[in-house]
């Protein structure tokens, strides 16, 4: 990765250095799970879920990612999942929409700064 590429992905909220770090700053390793992380399902499955209000599987699906996100050092996308894990988690649905909406906007920037990679 350049240093404009990686400009672009801490501007999206990517912790590149402790996703470095976790991988023994194995940064082709880095590069092949974020490729991998364009195909996860739990985000999409995530947004379904509470569209169909099939909470149960929102919250596996919120968790999922939230775990991946964090290991992969994508802070902003882990940040706004967690809010969404913990209402989940406490059995709250009241604003999830608006916290869905907020996760697809960091979603959406975290993918955009991944697919400058190439």
């Amino acid at each position: 990765m350049n240093q404009e590429v990686k400009e672009q992905m801490r501007e999206a909220g990517v912790n590149i250095e402790g996703a470095l770090e976790r991988l023994m700053n194995n940064e082709g390793l880095y590069v092949r799970l974020l490729g991998k992380f364009k195909a996860d399902k739990n985000y999409q499955g995530l947004v379904d879920a509470v569209g169909e209000q099939r909470y149960e599987d929102a919250f596996n699906c919120a968790h999922a990612l939230k775990g991946v996100a964090g290991n992969l050092g994508l802070d902003s996308l882990m940040n706004a999942d967690v809010v969404i894990v913990e209402k989940l988690r406490n059995g709250t649905t009241d604003g999830l929409e608006d916290d869905v909406k907020v996760l697809t906007e960091t979603y959406n920037n975290i993918m955009k700064a991944i697919e400058t990679i190439g």
